[in-house]
């Protein structure tokens, strides 16, 4: 890969296209924190030129947890509009089911841990805690509590 991520602006909005890996065990979904800003999202990242969607999504686990995971099926696409410190952005985002291995220590942790960029933290949230958590987008919440049978597609923009 190019290690180069399909991400540019034209000054007034910047265009990303990311992938999201919704994993849920045991009622719980695991989240990245963005401490700074008080939010949290599913983990993923955006994708690298060259790279497929699924491909970015399993390196993306790789880089994050520092072993392979299990990437199911589409569940969202969304054109998510949104602004966050004065930037706004158009990101095109793809939701896959993500699994770990039965054996895998992620699924034992218990509470926030850390992730490998400073400021974010990993957490398995209860799905009825994921308001309260802020998770974003917020199109997500009520998807990742009953999982669509069929893929979406969602068009969201922030007020």
């Amino acid at each position: 890969m190019s290690g180069r991520m399909v991400m540019f602006s034209d000054g007034n909005i910047t265009f990303m296209y990311r992938v999201g890996g919704i994993a849920v065990h045991g009622g719980r979904l695991l989240v990245e924190r963005d401490v700074r800003h008080g939010f949290c999202f599913v983990p993923g990242g955006r994708v690298e030129y060259g790279e497929s969607a699924v491909e970015a999504l399993a390196r993306e686990a790789r880089e994050e947890f520092g072993e392979d995971v299990q990437i199911g099926r589409l569940v969202i696409t969304a054109d998510n509009l949104f602004e966050l410190d004065g930037v706004r952005y158009q990101e095109v985002g793809l939701y896959f089911l993500m699994e770990f291995a039965s054996g895998s220590g992620i699924l034992a942790h218990e509470g926030a841990f850390e992730a490998e960029e400073p400021g974010l933290q990993y957490q398995w949230l209860p799905l009825d805690d994921l308001e309260d958590a802020n998770l974003q987008p917020a199109f997500l919440i009520e998807r990742v509590r009953a999982i669509p049978r069929a893929a979406e597609y969602i068009a969201h923009a922030d007020p």
